[in-house]
């Protein structure tokens, strides 16, 4: 079995696509890192309350100009316009921002989580292509003479599949990590980390890597009952497009069974988060890992019963 799996381990990351990902991905996290350092600043305390200061003195102004509706606490004669609540508002929407372009390490958790969806279509295509494209080059016969037990071939190749997703995405949150330390250390602020900070991070990167395992695994065994790559494609492309819309939104209540509001509240560690009302954290993971097995275990049932030839 180690063996097998060093074998797939072997001929995944020499696939192109794997290659070419790594490139995309490289390049997208370098363009990120620049782009943040570039739209930063340092800024200090003193600065920002001088423009704290500044922000109020320009909503006090507009609040002095600003017509409102007579009503009780105005005097009579008052222009028409806003209510005094309304007015005040109004003032504080427009002149009341304070830009601080510092960047906040404490943000990086949210940053992390954002990746995360775009890695999920990668690890899904990286499941997808492990299998699809074996049976596309018809090169899974030859493997199968050299190793007749079927479930162990299946197993080594999810395992492998789940194995090359799991530290591509690594790689990717530890580089996009770098990418943005220098604009926190010469344009950030570490204020609202501690160790609660460090302990919900690496719990995004946790759940993260769950949902990674769920979509490799999923994509892997429908490319495996279709034989095909493009047939993985495109089921979650119907699947996303046609049944998350129509189901999601007109039947709200259903959402907490469909893959997209079990993702959603996994990946935020929200319950009921996303609006997927009565789907707790826990009990999403468990949903998708055992749709992901259910399968798993379909496409290792054809995969023993069907003519390979």
């Amino acid at each position: 079995m180690t063996a097998l799996l060093a074998g797939e381990l072997r001929r995944l990351m020499a696939r192109r696509m794997i290659k070419v990902l790594a490139l995309l991905a490289l390049l997208g996290i370098a363009i990120g890192g620049v782009a943040t350092f570039l739209n930063t600043e340092q800024t200090s305390e003193a600065v920002l309350g001088r423009r704290r200061a500044a922000a109020e003195a320009r909503v006090a102004d507009c609040v002095r100009q600003v017509p409102v509706v007579p009503g009780p606490g105005v005097p009579p004669g008052g222009k028409a316009g806003l209510s005094p609540a309304g007015q005040e508002d109004f003032c504080r929407f427009r002149y009341g921002g304070v830009t601080d372009r510092r960047l906040k390490l404490e943000k990086l958790k949210g940053v992390l989580q954002g990746l995360t969806a775009p890695l999920v279509i990668v690890a899904w295509v990286v499941g997808a292509s492990s299998i699809g494209a074996e049976w596309q080059a018809r090169s899974i016969t030859t493997l199968l003479t050299w190793e007749p037990r079927r479930v162990r071939v299946m197993a080594a190749k999810v395992v492998a599949a789940v194995i090359v997703a799991w530290v591509f995405s690594l790689v990717a949150w530890a580089l996009l990590s770098a990418a943005l330390l220098p604009a926190v250390f010469v344009h950030g602020t570490t204020a609202g980390t501690g160790a609660g900070w460090l302990g919900s991070t690496v719990a995004v990167v946790l759940r993260g890597e769950l949902m990674i395992a769920v979509a490799t695994s999923v994509g892997f065994a429908v490319a495996s009952i279709g034989r095909n790559t493009a047939a993985a494609l495109g089921v979650g492309f119907a699947y996303f497009l046609v049944i998350e819309n129509v189901v999601g939104n007109f039947l709200a209540g259903f959402r907490r069974w469909l893959l997209l509001g079990n993702a959603i509240v996994l990946i935020s560690g929200k319950d009921s988060g996303g609006d997927v009302v009565g789907r707790s954290v826990l009990v999403a993971g468990l949903y998708l890992t055992g749709v992901a097995v259910t399968l798993l275990v379909v496409a290792t049932v054809l995969f023993q019963r069907r003519d390979i030839a």
